[in-house]
């Protein structure tokens, strides 16, 4: 067995410790997060090679990077942007190439979705070529992410320590961030709260990314607990990580990031309620009771500031109140542009200014993947939208007992982080794809 998956089985515990210092120490230290950044990917391909993914080194690997993609943002690491995706994208790809692709199902309906965005690339503005660049990087790089999650996990059998070292993959990065904020954040005398996104509790770093990758740790431990997964050697470990991180999540102020995973083990365990086979429901209730103590807590302690943050929300549904930070009025004229454009859209980031022009006020980018795919890609956006869904819907049917709460959480969260956070990162289009194993749990 690899050495690391060895550490993964027995040493998760000091892992976590030594990660949290981590976060600690690259807080000042770029060159540090550049060396521990670019090492994993060429650790991870060395051993990706040399086992030839027998183990399913590529899916631990991504996982790590798809959980640092933030905090080497966070703290200014010498790497391009896109990094974490196509990091996560070349290490998937090795890990087929070197299994001679023997898992590999490709579906028409995933082929569609990618390529039905390309066309909008002869739509490309005539600007300099890196600024071209940047712009189909910026735009296509989350759903080539996607895509290639797709190809490489679909119907992939996995089984409890497969997705065990997954989920522990994922999370330890996230526990570097959360040394990296903790040592980042002011003295609680000093937070202050308003009805804004909050970049103290998020290390100065975007609070709406941050967030997002805080709320995976509410799919990770959700699905660990009703599954009978073991992330860490007692569950109570499990509520702590699970506690610190939507606690802090809920201090950023960056309502999609809890909102979205919340929703997903809502509605998937909801679906589930009927699966009597393997599926523990027992662990969910202790989630929701350590999530309502959380919310609580976060409510005396803004003194109300989170409840009038959340409330806020209500207010998408008046038109005359203030929308989503403008999220709303970014996704209804993005359907003005497609209804103006309706057939090709008007080029990957072709929206970024054109929404100026629309009223807007700024330049800004997308928010909502879905309305940016139809102002940019026009009806061939539409045509890809509809094609994952119905993947996912045709997917969703064939699965039985737990693989459709698995599936169902998963693509959910995907989705919905899409909704309200666009590609920003690598996380929803790769957690999208993880939600499409076959999972064989043991009888116990």
């Amino acid at each position: 067995m690899p050495f690391y998956i060895k550490q993964l089985d027995n040493n998760i515990s000091i892992l976590t410790i030594l990660h949290f210092i981590l976060g600690i120490l690259i807080s000042s230290r770029k060159d540090l997060a550049t060396f521990w950044g670019l090492g994993i990917l060429f650790y991870g391909l060395l051993y990706v090679i040399r086992y030839k993914n027998r183990n399913d080194e590529a899916s631990i690997f991504a996982s790590y990077m798809v959980g640092m993609e933030v905090v080497l943002r966070g703290v200014g690491a010498s790497v391009f942007w896109e990094y974490g995706k196509y990091s996560t994208i070349l290490i998937l790809v090795v890990g087929m190439v070197v299994e001679n692709v023997k898992f590999l199902r490709i579906n028409t309906l995933s082929v569609i979705y990618f390529v039905s965005l390309l066309p909008g690339i002869a739509l490309m503005p005539d600007v300099s070529f890196n600024t071209l660049r940047q712009m189909i990087s910026a735009n296509l790089s989350g759903p080539l992410c996607l895509f290639f999650s797709f190809l490489y996990f679909r119907r992939r059998i996995f089984n409890e320590i497969n997705i065990s070292n997954v989920f522990k993959s994922l999370m330890l990065p996230i526990i570097s961030l959360i040394g990296l904020i903790s040592f980042r954040a002011p003295a609680l005398q000093d937070l202050s709260f308003s009805s804004e996104a909050n970049f103290e509790m998020s290390a100065g770093f975007g609070p709406n990314q941050v967030s997002t990758v805080l709320g995976i740790s509410l799919i990770i431990v959700s699905l660990s607990r009703t599954l009978g997964l073991k992330i860490f050697p007692r569950p109570i470990y499990e509520y702590i990580f699970l506690s610190t991180s939507i606690g802090i999540a809920l201090l950023t102020f960056a309502r999609g990031g809890v909102i979205a995973p919340f929703i997903a083990i809502t509605f998937s365990y909801f679906f589930a309620g009927g699966l009597k086979n393997k599926v523990r429901f027992k662990g969910i209730f202790y989630v929701f009771g350590l999530l309502l103590g959380l919310y609580f807590f976060s409510s005396y302690f803004t003194e109300g500031m989170i409840d009038t943050r959340y409330a806020s929300l209500l207010t998408v549904l008046d038109p005359q109140q203030s929308t989503l930070s403008g999220r709303t009025k970014i996704m209804a004229i993005d359907l003005q542009i497609f209804r103006d454009n309706f057939l090709m859209g008007v080029g990957p980031g072709g929206g970024h200014h054109l929404r100026w022009s629309y009223g807007y006020g700024s330049v800004v980018g997308a928010h909502s993947e879905f309305t940016r795919m139809l102002a940019e890609h026009g009806l061939f956006g539409l045509t890809s939208l509809i094609s994952i869904l119905i993947l996912s819907f045709k997917e969703y049917q064939k699965r039985t007992d737990h693989n459709k709460l698995l599936l169902g959480c998963m693509s959910i969260f995907g989705i919905l982080t899409m909704f309200h956070s666009a590609f920003r990162l690598a996380l929803p289009g790769y957690i999208f794809g993880l939600s499409y194993i076959v999972l064989k749990l043991e009888k116990k």
